[in-house]
Protein backbone atom coordinates (compact mmCIF):
# COMPACT_ATOMS: atom_id res chain seq x y z
CA UNK A 1 0.00 0.00 0.00
CA UNK A 2 1.32 3.41 -0.96
CA UNK A 3 1.74 5.95 1.89
CA UNK A 4 -0.76 8.32 0.28
CA UNK A 5 -3.33 5.50 0.35
CA UNK A 6 -2.84 4.60 4.02
CA UNK A 7 -6.13 5.47 5.86
CA UNK A 8 -4.23 6.18 9.10
CA UNK A 9 -1.95 8.69 7.40
CA UNK A 10 -4.84 10.30 5.53
CA UNK A 11 -6.81 10.82 8.74
CA UNK A 12 -3.73 11.95 10.67
CA UNK A 13 -3.02 14.56 8.00
CA UNK A 14 -6.63 15.82 8.09
CA UNK A 15 -6.50 16.11 11.88
CA UNK A 16 -3.22 18.03 11.73
CA UNK A 17 -4.69 20.45 9.20
CA UNK A 18 -7.76 20.97 11.41
CA UNK A 19 -5.61 21.70 14.45
CA UNK A 20 -3.45 24.08 12.44
CA UNK A 21 -6.54 26.06 11.31
CA UNK A 22 -7.88 26.29 14.85
CA UNK A 23 -4.51 27.45 16.21
CA UNK A 24 -4.27 30.12 13.51
CA UNK A 25 -7.62 31.51 14.71
CA UNK A 26 -5.86 32.43 17.95
CA UNK A 27 -3.57 34.75 16.01
CA UNK A 28 -6.58 36.47 14.46
CA UNK A 29 -8.26 36.88 17.83
CA UNK A 30 -5.37 38.56 19.63
CA UNK A 31 -5.20 41.67 17.44
CA UNK A 32 -8.79 43.03 17.56
CA UNK A 33 -9.29 41.88 21.14
CA UNK A 34 -6.23 43.76 22.36
CA UNK A 35 -7.55 47.04 21.00
CA UNK A 36 -11.33 46.96 21.13
CA UNK A 37 -12.46 45.09 24.23
CA UNK A 38 -12.63 46.16 27.90
CA UNK A 39 -9.52 45.28 29.90
CA UNK A 40 -11.26 42.74 32.11
CA UNK A 41 -12.85 40.74 29.29
CA UNK A 42 -10.78 41.43 26.20
CA UNK A 43 -8.93 38.09 26.34
CA UNK A 44 -12.09 36.05 26.89
CA UNK A 45 -12.52 34.99 23.24
CA UNK A 46 -8.83 34.04 23.00
CA UNK A 47 -9.00 31.74 26.01
CA UNK A 48 -12.31 30.24 24.88
CA UNK A 49 -10.62 29.30 21.59
CA UNK A 50 -7.53 28.05 23.46
CA UNK A 51 -9.75 25.79 25.55
CA UNK A 52 -11.30 24.45 22.33
CA UNK A 53 -7.83 23.77 20.86
CA UNK A 54 -6.73 21.96 24.03
CA UNK A 55 -9.78 19.70 23.75
CA UNK A 56 -8.92 18.96 20.10
CA UNK A 57 -5.41 17.83 21.07
CA UNK A 58 -7.04 15.29 23.38
CA UNK A 59 -9.81 14.19 21.02
CA UNK A 60 -8.29 14.13 17.52
CA UNK A 61 -6.93 10.71 16.65
CA UNK A 62 -4.91 9.64 14.79
CA UNK A 63 -2.28 12.39 14.82
CA UNK A 64 1.38 11.91 13.92
CA UNK A 65 3.69 12.57 16.87
CA UNK A 66 5.84 14.97 14.84
CA UNK A 67 2.78 17.01 13.90
CA UNK A 68 1.48 16.94 17.46
CA UNK A 69 4.81 18.20 18.85
CA UNK A 70 5.12 21.01 16.30
CA UNK A 71 1.50 22.18 16.70
CA UNK A 72 1.66 21.98 20.49
CA UNK A 73 4.79 24.13 20.45
CA UNK A 74 3.06 26.75 18.28
CA UNK A 75 -0.02 26.67 20.49
CA UNK A 76 1.98 27.04 23.71
CA UNK A 77 3.94 29.96 22.26
CA UNK A 78 0.75 31.92 21.56
CA UNK A 79 -0.71 31.18 24.98
CA UNK A 80 2.51 32.22 26.72
CA UNK A 81 2.59 35.50 24.80
CA UNK A 82 -0.97 36.38 25.84
CA UNK A 83 -0.34 35.37 29.47
CA UNK A 84 2.65 37.72 29.63
CA UNK A 85 0.56 40.51 28.11
CA UNK A 86 -2.13 40.00 30.74
CA UNK A 87 0.42 40.09 33.56
CA UNK A 88 1.89 43.36 32.29
CA UNK A 89 -1.57 44.93 32.15
CA UNK A 90 -2.71 43.97 35.65
CA UNK A 91 -1.45 47.23 37.12
CA UNK A 92 -3.28 49.15 34.40
CA UNK A 93 -6.49 47.26 35.16
CA UNK A 94 -6.32 48.02 38.89
CA UNK A 95 -5.48 51.68 38.29
CA UNK A 96 -8.35 52.11 35.82
CA UNK A 97 -10.75 50.34 38.17
CA UNK A 98 -9.75 52.66 41.02
CA UNK A 99 -10.44 55.72 38.87
CA UNK A 100 -13.96 54.48 38.02
CA UNK A 101 -14.55 53.54 41.67
CA UNK A 102 -13.54 57.01 42.89
CA UNK A 103 -15.87 58.68 40.39
CA UNK A 104 -18.79 56.48 41.44
CA UNK A 105 -18.10 57.02 45.16
CA UNK A 106 -18.11 60.80 44.66
CA UNK A 107 -21.62 60.58 43.24
CA UNK A 108 -22.68 58.18 45.98
CA UNK A 109 -21.61 60.72 48.60
CA UNK A 110 -23.63 63.39 46.82
CA UNK A 111 -26.66 61.10 46.81
CA UNK A 112 -26.48 60.22 50.51
CA UNK A 113 -29.09 61.87 52.75
CA UNK A 114 -27.50 63.60 55.79
CA UNK A 115 -28.08 61.43 58.89
CA UNK A 116 -30.25 63.06 61.55
CA UNK A 117 -31.24 65.95 59.27
CA UNK A 118 -34.89 67.08 58.94
CA UNK A 119 -36.99 65.35 56.31
CA UNK A 120 -35.67 66.43 52.90
CA UNK A 121 -37.74 68.50 50.50
CA UNK A 122 -38.94 66.96 47.28
CA UNK A 123 -36.49 68.93 45.14
CA UNK A 124 -33.59 67.71 47.32
CA UNK A 125 -34.71 64.11 46.97
CA UNK A 126 -34.90 64.52 43.20
CA UNK A 127 -31.42 66.06 43.01
CA UNK A 128 -29.85 63.38 45.20
CA UNK A 129 -31.78 60.73 43.30
CA UNK A 130 -30.26 61.98 40.07
CA UNK A 131 -26.76 61.65 41.56
CA UNK A 132 -27.58 58.09 42.63
CA UNK A 133 -28.92 57.28 39.18
CA UNK A 134 -25.75 58.59 37.56
CA UNK A 135 -23.65 56.48 39.93
CA UNK A 136 -25.63 53.39 38.94
CA UNK A 137 -25.28 54.23 35.25
CA UNK A 138 -21.50 54.56 35.59
CA UNK A 139 -21.28 51.23 37.40
CA UNK A 140 -23.18 49.58 34.56
CA UNK A 141 -21.03 51.29 31.94
CA UNK A 142 -17.63 50.55 33.50
CA UNK A 143 -18.24 47.23 35.28
CA UNK A 144 -16.12 45.37 32.69
CA UNK A 145 -13.21 47.66 33.55
CA UNK A 146 -13.47 47.26 37.34
CA UNK A 147 -12.06 44.60 39.65
CA UNK A 148 -14.43 42.56 41.82
CA UNK A 149 -13.95 44.38 45.14
CA UNK A 150 -14.62 47.79 43.55
CA UNK A 151 -17.74 46.53 41.79
CA UNK A 152 -19.15 44.92 44.95
CA UNK A 153 -18.51 47.95 47.16
CA UNK A 154 -20.07 50.28 44.58
CA UNK A 155 -23.13 48.07 44.15
CA UNK A 156 -23.68 47.65 47.91
CA UNK A 157 -23.39 51.39 48.60
CA UNK A 158 -25.79 52.27 45.79
CA UNK A 159 -28.33 49.73 46.99
CA UNK A 160 -28.12 50.94 50.60
CA UNK A 161 -28.63 54.58 49.66
CA UNK A 162 -31.46 53.65 47.30
CA UNK A 163 -33.25 52.10 50.29
CA UNK A 164 -32.92 55.34 52.26
CA UNK A 165 -34.27 57.29 49.29
CA UNK A 166 -37.26 54.97 49.01
CA UNK A 167 -37.98 55.40 52.72
CA UNK A 168 -37.70 59.19 52.39
CA UNK A 169 -40.18 59.23 49.51
CA UNK A 170 -42.60 57.16 51.58
CA UNK A 171 -42.24 59.62 54.48
CA UNK A 172 -42.98 62.55 52.18
CA UNK A 173 -46.03 60.77 50.86
CA UNK A 174 -47.31 59.87 54.34
CA UNK A 175 -46.75 63.36 55.75
CA UNK A 176 -49.23 65.07 53.44
CA UNK A 177 -52.96 64.64 52.97
CA UNK A 178 -54.27 64.15 49.45
CA UNK A 179 -55.43 67.78 49.33
CA UNK A 180 -51.99 69.01 50.31
CA UNK A 181 -50.30 67.10 47.55
CA UNK A 182 -50.15 68.85 44.27
CA UNK A 183 -51.60 66.67 41.56
CA UNK A 184 -49.14 68.12 39.09
CA UNK A 185 -46.19 67.48 41.38
CA UNK A 186 -47.31 63.93 42.04
CA UNK A 187 -47.70 63.25 38.34
CA UNK A 188 -44.27 64.67 37.58
CA UNK A 189 -42.65 62.59 40.30
CA UNK A 190 -44.30 59.45 39.00
CA UNK A 191 -43.11 60.29 35.50
CA UNK A 192 -39.58 60.73 36.84
CA UNK A 193 -39.61 57.41 38.66
CA UNK A 194 -40.91 55.66 35.55
CA UNK A 195 -38.40 57.30 33.23
CA UNK A 196 -35.49 56.64 35.60
CA UNK A 197 -36.35 52.94 35.45
CA UNK A 198 -36.91 52.96 31.69
CA UNK A 199 -33.59 54.70 31.18
CA UNK A 200 -31.78 52.21 33.43
CA UNK A 201 -33.20 49.26 31.48
CA UNK A 202 -32.40 50.92 28.15
CA UNK A 203 -28.76 51.45 29.18
CA UNK A 204 -28.48 47.75 30.14
CA UNK A 205 -30.07 46.70 26.83
CA UNK A 206 -27.69 48.97 24.91
CA UNK A 207 -24.69 47.45 26.67
CA UNK A 208 -25.89 43.91 25.87
CA UNK A 209 -26.37 44.72 22.17
CA UNK A 210 -22.94 46.36 22.03
CA UNK A 211 -21.37 43.24 23.53
CA UNK A 212 -23.28 41.12 21.02
CA UNK A 213 -22.05 43.34 18.19
CA UNK A 214 -18.48 42.72 19.34
CA UNK A 215 -18.99 38.95 19.32
CA UNK A 216 -20.42 39.06 15.79
CA UNK A 217 -17.49 41.14 14.55
CA UNK A 218 -15.02 38.68 16.11
CA UNK A 219 -16.88 35.79 14.47
CA UNK A 220 -16.72 37.50 11.07
CA UNK A 221 -13.00 38.01 11.52
CA UNK A 222 -12.42 34.25 11.75
CA UNK A 223 -15.26 32.62 9.82
CA UNK A 224 -14.51 31.16 6.39
CA UNK A 225 -17.93 29.71 5.51
CA UNK A 226 -19.84 31.98 3.04
CA UNK A 227 -23.30 30.99 4.29
CA UNK A 228 -22.42 31.72 7.91
CA UNK A 229 -20.72 34.98 6.94
CA UNK A 230 -23.87 36.15 5.14
CA UNK A 231 -26.04 35.21 8.12
CA UNK A 232 -23.70 36.96 10.57
CA UNK A 233 -23.63 40.12 8.44
CA UNK A 234 -27.43 40.23 8.43
CA UNK A 235 -27.44 39.74 12.20
CA UNK A 236 -24.86 42.52 12.58
CA UNK A 237 -26.97 44.90 10.50
CA UNK A 238 -30.02 44.18 12.66
CA UNK A 239 -27.97 44.62 15.84
CA UNK A 240 -26.65 47.97 14.60
CA UNK A 241 -30.22 49.10 13.88
CA UNK A 242 -31.34 48.14 17.37
CA UNK A 243 -28.37 49.99 18.90
CA UNK A 244 -29.31 53.15 16.99
CA UNK A 245 -32.95 52.86 18.10
CA UNK A 246 -31.99 52.36 21.75
CA UNK A 247 -29.54 55.28 21.67
CA UNK A 248 -32.26 57.52 20.24
CA UNK A 249 -34.68 56.33 22.93
CA UNK A 250 -32.15 57.08 25.67
CA UNK A 251 -31.65 60.61 24.33
CA UNK A 252 -35.41 61.21 24.47
CA UNK A 253 -35.71 59.79 27.98
CA UNK A 254 -32.86 61.96 29.23
CA UNK A 255 -34.53 65.05 27.76
CA UNK A 256 -37.87 64.19 29.40
CA UNK A 257 -36.13 63.56 32.72
CA UNK A 258 -34.31 66.90 32.52
CA UNK A 259 -37.57 68.77 31.86
CA UNK A 260 -39.42 67.07 34.75
CA UNK A 261 -36.53 67.69 37.15
CA UNK A 262 -36.62 71.38 36.25
CA UNK A 263 -40.37 71.47 36.92
CA UNK A 264 -39.90 69.79 40.32
CA UNK A 265 -37.26 72.39 41.24
CA UNK A 266 -39.60 75.15 40.09
CA UNK A 267 -37.29 76.33 37.35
Amino acid sequence: MKPEEDPWLINAHKNAELLDREIKKLSVLTSPIKENRPLITKYQDFWNQAKHVTALFKELKPLAQSDRDLLWKQFNAQCWKVKEKQKSEYGTIESLSQAHFDEIMTLVEQAQLPPGAPAPKIHELVERGQALKTAGDLLGKFKHEMIAKHKKTSFDRIQKIRETHDAAWEAVKAGKSPRQQSETETRIRKNLETNYERNRKAVIALENYQIGRGHIRNFLATCEIPEKIASAKAQLEETERRIRDIEEGIRKLEKWIEIDEQLIRGE
